[in-house]
């Protein structure tokens, strides 16, 4: 009896697991888990319709008095969305323009800004690099530990081109909460259009 319970608990173990595995390997339409909770997506247009990602309902667009309280230089990002907590959020910008006909692959730039980072600063922990590939787009992206006074922030960085132009984007949340927020990130990075 006992042999029957526990292939029983096995079964239903693997089940569970499973399940996890293809909610991990689905796309977003939605909803996406974030940690334990299921948080709803909605479509933000970025950049005046340039492109669109599903983000999650928790992060809204800053109020222009805490975008000045986060990010003091006046060259802050164009677009900054965090959620009520300030424990997470992500900011989207076009960071230059280049001839098309000189243009390097997004990983080479990618890499580029990497190895600029780490010479710049040295106390940052830089962890993995990778790719997302789109419908017509690829999305090179790094991540890192940064340091703060009051917080460990952990960073993920993305890019891809929408014709000449990079956007640049940027994801940070407290240290604490990255091994959540990282899987989230990735998958939503698949549900990018780009508009041109």
């Amino acid at each position: 009896m006992e042999d029957r319970e526990y292939i029983d608990k096995i079964i239903l173990a693997l089940r569970l697991k499973y399940k996890e595995h293809e909610e991990e390997q689905s796309l977003p339409h939605k909803e996406i888990s974030i940690g334990t909770e299921k948080i709803p997506l909605q479509r933000e247009e970025l950049l005046e319709g340039v492109c669109s990602i599903l983000l999650p309902s928790i992060l809204t667009d800053m109020e222009e008095r805490e975008k000045r309280i986060k990010y003091k230089n006046e060259n802050r990002p164009s677009i900054i969305k965090g959620d009520s907590g300030q424990n997470a959020w992500i900011t989207f910008q076009m960071i230059f323009q280049e001839n098309e006909k000189s243009r390097e692959s997004i990983t080479v730039k990618r890499d580029k800004l990497r190895d600029d980072m780490k010479k710049i600063w040295k106390s940052y922990v830089f962890y993995d690099t990778g790719e997302v590939e789109g419908d017509n787009y690829q999305v090179a992206w790094m991540d890192f530990k940064a340091f703060s006074l009051d917080n460990n922030l952990y960073s993920f960085i993305f890019l891809f081109y929408i014709e000449e132009q990079i956007l640049l984007g940027n994801f940070h949340c407290i240290f604490s909460q990255y091994n959540i927020w990282k899987p989230a990130i990735l998958k939503l990075l698949t549900t990018i259009q780009i508009n041109r």
